[in-house]
């Protein structure tokens, strides 16, 4: 089992067997979350997905003597050859950190003291992981602190990293925000084209919110030259400076998310060991970030956008190759009762969009209708072009959701794929399949914990047919945290 599973799994579990304690504990202090959607992935200057946009998200738990501890997820876009000649790719960075701050006195004098644990998904480089300490301090707008760590990126080199800025309110209501730091130490002195690799980082920004959404522009850059970003395993333009937009947004306290809020746009965030996709991996049997936002009228109208990172690599008829670590998909629909028969409905449109520049016509349009009555609820999909063929894919499937005794939730779903896109001479005829989930669900502390049991009835020879490894078409257990707010 992967770091990424162990982190993920460690945290549910821990919610699960600790919450009721907690839930009931006086001073037990407050869990908050927070998403974003972001135009790339900067950090210290260096684009961590290939000059791509991102998902990013976690859950923080802070109490009252200003102890801390959280995790915090984002999609990354890594590949390379270790020592050994082994190629490895990463797509999901997993921090968890903890940690106390506080002030001194009446000083007006801030500190912060912690360790942070860097984890990637790639089974075989757990070693790839980073270790760092930290001590950081703030006076009126003004902050600066120090960073330290004695394994780079999995190696024997040590990290140093200091760093200054501010954070100052304009008027009008928008922030503005400014960082420089320095990279030093053995991990940036290298005889890969350049002898010290050391540099600079900064970035400047400002910030607003809208809606209950926080909007951010940020202009990252270094002083890398092309040479010392490529003795760094970076492209040169990965290390070139360029602006960045956010959009994020938070909770403070995951207990208190409908309480009083009468904004149109949702926010959601989850944590998961996989994400299983009509009964196949999309992440390759490894964990994901997932989050969005969405908008709805009282109408029934309703408009959103969700994420996920994901890991595919192919080759195209020309032979070029590719690979996508995220997935961004936007909607639309309507949904709304028929009268007053307790029946409802909804319609909309999908369309599945990934990351890959050279790959654009991977995305794939999908249109569905569905409906509900009491606990059950039924569907139809169907895309005319699955990921970016010109086979038609077509999808129904029926469920239920069901309140258990101990405000347990219960779900369960079974759908079928089928039409040209699963007709195949590729090993096997025809790949059409039947995939199947069941899961329980219940809130602790403000958070959504979920386990299902997910499935399909796919051969080896169907699964490698359709694109997939046999593993990644394999049933299991899938545990996820989650929070919309």
């Amino acid at each position: 089992m992967s770091n990424i599973k162990k982190s993920l799994l460690s945290l549910a579990v821990a919610s699960i067997v600790a919450a009721p304690l907690m839930a009931n504990a006086e001073g037990f202090g407050t869990i908050s979350a927070n998403v974003a959607l972001t135009t790339d992935y900067k950090f210290r200057g260096l684009s961590q997905t290939d000059n791509k946009g991102a998902i990013q998200g976690g859950f923080d738990w802070a109490h009252d003597s200003g102890a801390y501890a959280g995790v915090w997820a984002s999609n990354v876009d890594f590949d390379g050859e270790t020592n050994s000649g082994r190629s490895f790719s990463e797509n999901l960075e997993v921090d968890t950190y903890l940690g106390f701050k506080n002030d001194i006195g009446d000083t007006g004098i801030g500190y912060d003291v912690g360790y942070l644990r860097y984890n990637y998904n790639d089974d075989k480089k757990s070693d790839y992981g980073t270790n760092e300490w930290y001590i950081a301090g703030s006076y009126s707008f003004f902050n600066i602190g120090y960073k330290y760590s004695s394994n780079w990126y999995g190696s024997s080199e040590e990290s140093n990293y200091i760093h200054a800025g501010f954070d100052y309110d304009l008027p009008y209501e928008i922030a503005l925000s400014a960082t420089v730091g320095k990279s030093f130490g053995d991990a940036y002195k290298t005889d890969n084209l350049v002898k010290d690799a050391e540099y600079v980082d900064y970035s400047i920004g400002i910030s607003k919110d809208f809606y209950g959404l926080n909007f951010g522009l940020a202009y990252v850059g270094n002083d890398l030259s092309n040479s010392e970003c490529n003795a760094l395993a970076y492209q040169s333009n990965q290390c070139d400076e360029k602006f960045v937009l956010t959009v994020s947004k938070a909770l403070d306290d995951v207990t208190k998310s409908s309480e009083g809020s009468d904004l149109p746009i949702t926010a959601n965030v989850l944590l998961s060991t996989d994400y299983m996709f009509r009964g196949l991996s999309q992440t390759d049997n490894k964990g994901a970030i997932q989050g969005g936002f969405d908008y709805e009228h009282e109408s029934g109208l309703y408009a959103g956008v969700w994420a996920s990172n994901v890991d595919f690599d192919g080759e195209t008829d020309s032979g070029r190759s590719w690979s996508e670590n995220l997935e961004v998909d936007t909607y639309a629909g309507f949904k709304n009762d028929i009268g007053d028969t307790g029946i409802g409905y909804d319609v909309g449109y999908l369309r599945y969009n990934y990351n890959d520049d050279d790959k654009s016509d991977y995305g794939t349009n999908e249109w569905y209708i569905a409906g509900s009555y009491s606990f059950f609820n039924a569907g139809f999909k169907y895309s005319s072009n699955w990921f970016g063929s010109s086979d038609s894919s077509k999808y129904v499937h029926a469920g239920i959701d069901y309140d258990l005794p101990y405000e347990v939730a219960l779900s369960a779903t079974v759908g079928k794929s089928f039409g040209d896109a699963y007709k195949t001479d590729n090993l096997v005829k025809d790949a059409e399949y039947v995939d199947y989930s069941i899961g329980v669900s219940k809130e602790f502390v403000g958070l959504d914990v979920g386990l299902s049991y997910i499935g399909n009835d796919l051969s080896n020879s169907e699964c490698k047919a359709l694109g997939y490894q046999t593993n990644q078409c394999d049933e299991r257990f899938v545990l996820s945290v989650s929070k919309g707010f």
